[in-house]
């Protein structure tokens, strides 16, 4: 009787010490579940623990990766497989992964769906299994749960698993699950956090691109670097031709490129084009749309391929290539897919952008040409009013003397036509073509009146000059009656017939001035500071408003300035100083 009873109370004292034991087991898991979110770390903790309080040699924890058909581990105890993967229905753990049964096998060698590679590989030798499926904890359907995982121990210490090992590693499973479930969306918020911030940085780096080459170059290097591929490109379609032709690429030799002829209808580009659509493929040996022979022309063994369409209104303007995973066992996933629509959509938007803005630079320089080429136009008119005047001269007049003085004239002005037309050139390309000499300032009014006062009058208006100095100028002549030309016209034009331009010299001490002024409605205040800027205007039929920036930019050349002032519907004076000579 006391052999039994001290019998039966060393049983009892065995069991509350293993019962204290899975306790305290449990309580360490409990506080790993509870502290670490990286699934990695936290599934090495957990089979450590579940190892001990199992009584098991080793233990693996494998995660279901239903979108490539897999299971996969990093956590294998004591292995020299850092990696393990299983088609899901392969194998013990894998027929888990697809039926949701627990398996428990004393003999793993007797069992059809046991798979021995690994063991072979490591030199271990398998015995007993218990292998359990740990559902998702999330859902609200518990008859419909997915299974996210398959937790395996093996090897029971003296002896084989039995049922209440089963219930043991059950009542954990729930626990597991909910910690692997809170590691997901923490790992996911982190992801979707990563990812703001590459869109962030894309934007930020792109925008600052100065043309749409270095966009390119800029997109495709972040693009590779964050995306952990081995290579990339962008192509782009021409918007004129149609045609595929612009390519950007990362660890592709551009001179390959070059030598591969793209029509955008065939192969996975092809698809991705016509359709619109991602396309994905991590097998292109078994995949019908991949070309080998693009592979074998960039020097690259394509093994897998994400390509994405660059849309604008529904149109294709470009695609994205990205080529092989560079981390082993790594893959094309759906949130790789999601991203990279992300990523091509602010593309596109900034593709457009740039496009527009350079269609908008052209628009401006034909625009700016076509502005010149007006303002010739309208600035040769008066010299040529006057060329016509002294041929009908010359046709009229017997006198040699008469007649050989308005051959001068004519002869001036069409060279005053030339270096117009000289001076505008030079306006646009930044250059400058002055000759100047001493001139005398009466002899610079004289010839303005000479040349222009007969068109004024003919024209109704009045037009006065008054030398009130004798003094001498450094300057270019021509370009002198250019600029005076300029601010007469000007006035004529802000002016109606019967009002009066006048063009006065005096003295300002070290400073000839020069005054021109008018009677007519006057400089609105709102361009005022602005107007000796290209292609300002206003109140003028006609006009250009190149013309007083051609003014300003040769007096400046000669050492002088230019004021202005005006009163609306008075008048306006334009003040010219150059320096005297001594």
């Amino acid at each position: 009787m006391d052999d039994y009873m001290a019998e039966s109370i060393e049983q009892l004292r065995r069991a509350l010490e293993r019962t204290r034991l899975e306790m305290a087991s449990i309580q360490h898991i409990g506080r790993a579940l509870s502290s670490e979110l990286n699934i990695e770390r936290l599934l090495m903790v957990v089979m450590r623990e579940v190892n001990k309080l199992m009584h098991a040699e080793r233990g693996t924890f494998y995660i279901v990766d239903q979108e490539k058909g897999e299971l996969w581990s990093k956590v294998a105890q004591d292995a020299e497989i850092t990696e393990i993967r299983l088609k899901i229905g392969v194998g013990i753990a894998g027929h888990v992964a697809k039926t949701g049964e627990v398996i428990n096998i004393p003999d793993a060698y007797k069992d059809d769906r046991f798979n021995p590679e690994i063991d072979k590989k490591t030199g271990y030798r398998t015995r007993s299994i218990l292998c359990m499926p740990i559902f998702e904890a999330s859902a609200r359907d518990q008859d419909n749960r997915a299974i996210i995982g398959v937790l395996q121990v093996l090897n029971k210490e003296n002896g084989v698993f039995e049922k209440e090992d089963e219930e043991l590693l059950a009542s954990m499973a729930s626990q597991i699950a909910i910690a692997i479930n809170n590691s997901f969306l923490y790992s996911r918020l982190e992801k979707k956090l990563n990812e703001l911030d590459l869109l962030f940085e894309l934007e930020r780096e792109v925008n600052q691109a100065a043309d749409l080459n270095e966009l390119l170059k800029i997109s495709i290097d972040r693009i590779v670097t964050t995306m952990g591929v081995e290579a990339g490109l962008i192509t782009l379609r021409d918007p004129k031709s149609g045609e595929f032709n612009k390519r950007v690429a990362k660890n592709i030799d551009d001179a390959s490129l070059e030598n591969i002829r793209f029509t955008g209808k065939s192969g996975i580009v092809g698809k991705v084009i016509q359709s619109g659509r991602p396309y994905i493929t991590n097998n292109t040996i078994e995949d019908p749309l991949f070309k080998e022979a693009f592979g074998d022309k960039i020097g690259l063994n394509i093994r897998q391929v994400a390509c994405v369409p660059l849309m604008i209104d529904d149109k294709v303007i470009g695609v994205l290539e990205l080529l092989n995973k560079a981390a082993q066992n790594d893959y094309f996933s759906k949130d790789d897919e999601r991203l990279l629509i992300s990523i091509t959509s602010q593309i596109s938007r900034t593709i457009e952008t740039f496009r527009l803005r350079e269609e908008n630079i052209k628009a401006e320089r034909l625009s700016a040409i076509g502005n010149m080429m007006s303002t010739i136009v309208h600035d040769l008119r008066t010299p040529m009013n006057n060329i016509y005047g002294f041929v009908d001269l010359l046709q009229e007049e017997d006198d040699p003397e008469a007649r050989h003085e308005y051959a001068e004239i004519v002869i001036q002005q069409i060279r005053f036509l030339t270096n117009m037309t000289t001076d505008v050139l030079d306006f646009a390309k930044g250059k400058s073509s002055l000759l100047p000499v001493k001139t005398a300032v009466n002899k610079i009014l004289d010839d303005f009146e000479t040349f222009f006062k007969a068109d004024v009058v003919r024209k109704g208006y009045t037009f006065e000059t008054a030398c009130n100095v004798a003094s001498m100028i450094y300057v270019d002549p021509e370009k002198i009656q250019r600029i005076f030309m300029n601010i007469m016209k000007n006035a004529l034009e802000a002016m109606e017939p019967g009002g009066t331009f006048s063009l006065i010299a005096e003295d300002d001490g070290d400073h000839v001035l020069f005054l021109l002024k008018d009677t007519g409605s006057g400089i609105p205040p709102e361009i005022r500071d602005r107007l000796f800027d290209s292609f300002v205007t206003s109140g003028k039929k006609g006009g250009t408003g190149l013309g007083l920036a051609i003014v300003k930019k040769l007096i400046e050349e000669q050492k002088g300035r230019i004021e202005v002032e005006s009163e609306v519907n008075v008048g306006t004076t334009f003040k010219i100083y150059f320096p005297k000579l001594n």
